[in-house]
């Protein structure tokens, strides 16, 4: 976690919880339908399964998720830092996210492994400040 996220800005606003307490854990805020029980990250506003409008309602979603996939990019954007790993995490409720890996040795990754939710810097905007967004580490 950042230790004074004021002075930081968010990737996108709605995305997730950042923890307003000590030992409160972030979660990721995603949608479901009450039609046809359908997950989603991030959220809808429209069912993209059962096409029903009206049904969506925000949920926030598990804090932990397994491996699906990863990969480790080693040319990065400008505003990146190479090497790094992108992948794919599996929520208990359905949702496969993509995202970026962090406190690991790429070398130790392993499909199937446990992650659990961080908000975590991104990047920095032009004025310096960190851009919080989030990422998932091993437990």
């Amino acid at each position: 976690m950042v230790d004074d996220p004021k002075e930081s800005v968010l990737l996108k606003e709605g995305l997730f919880t950042y923890p307003a307490l000590p030992g409160e854990a972030p979660r990721l805020l995603g949608s479901r339908c009450s039609a046809c029980q359908a997950y989603f990250f991030p959220k809808r506003y429209l069912c993209p399964h059962c096409h029903k409008d009206g049904t969506m309602e925000e949920i926030r979603l598990s804090n932990k998720g397994t491996l699906y996939t990863y990969c480790i990019v080693q040319v990065a954007p400008e505003g990146f830092t190479a090497p790094y790993v992108l992948g794919y995490v599996d929520l208990p409720e359905g949702p496969r996210v993509y995202a970026l890996i962090t406190g690991i040795e790429p070398s130790a990754l392993r499909i199937g492994m446990e992650l659990e939710l961080v908000i975590e810097p991104i990047r920095q905007d032009p004025e310096g400040r960190n851009i919080l967004g989030y990422k998932f580490c091993p437990i």
